[in-house]
């Protein structure tokens, strides 16, 4: 196996153990990692339409339309239409959703403390970042992340 195979697949591996970690600490909330994120999101700017709020999550790449329909369907979440148009739907926390927030954020900083303290005395962790940054330069992913990171919401 080459560096180049070797490397898109261990990408492919940390996200997947990483993705499954996250799972297992969130499990006990009956929530995923991705309606995690979009609770948060939402906790942070809130009312967002659909559209509005796939321009934040970094979990979807499509309309999160079926995320958020999860999402509903459990209480966590609600629509209501916009003030400002009546033909436009937003989205809400309920006094449930809102009740998570704490929660999810005290799993995450158990998630992001595990991942700091696996990578500390193996890689300078700043140069990790340079390097993933530099890797989705000028992509959609990257158009994401900097409007969480100016809007200062959880990555996840």
């Amino acid at each position: 196996m080459n560096d180049a195979d070797l490397l898109r697949y261990l990408i492919n591996a940390v996200q997947k153990e990483g993705q499954k970690k996250y799972s297992e600490l969130l499990a006990p909330l009956g929530i995923t990692p991705n309606q995690s994120e979009v609770l948060q999101v939402l906790s942070k700017k809130e009312p967002l339409s659909l559209k509005e709020l796939g321009g934040l999550l970094i979990c979807e790449s499509k309309s999160p339309s079926r995320l958020v329909q999860r999402l509903v369907e459990n209480g966590f979440i609600y629509k209501s239409q916009a003030l400002d148009d009546n033909r436009k739907s937003v989205l809400h926390l309920t006094a449930k959703g809102r009740k998570l927030i704490p929660d999810i954020k005290e799993k995450e900083d158990l998630f992001n403390e595990y991942n700091i303290a696996s990578l500390a005395n193996v890689i300078d962790v700043k140069t990790l970042i340079s390097a993933l940054k530099f890797q989705i330069n000028g992509t959609e992913s990257q158009k994401k992340i900097e409007r969480r990171i100016n809007m200062d919401l959880p990555l996840n």
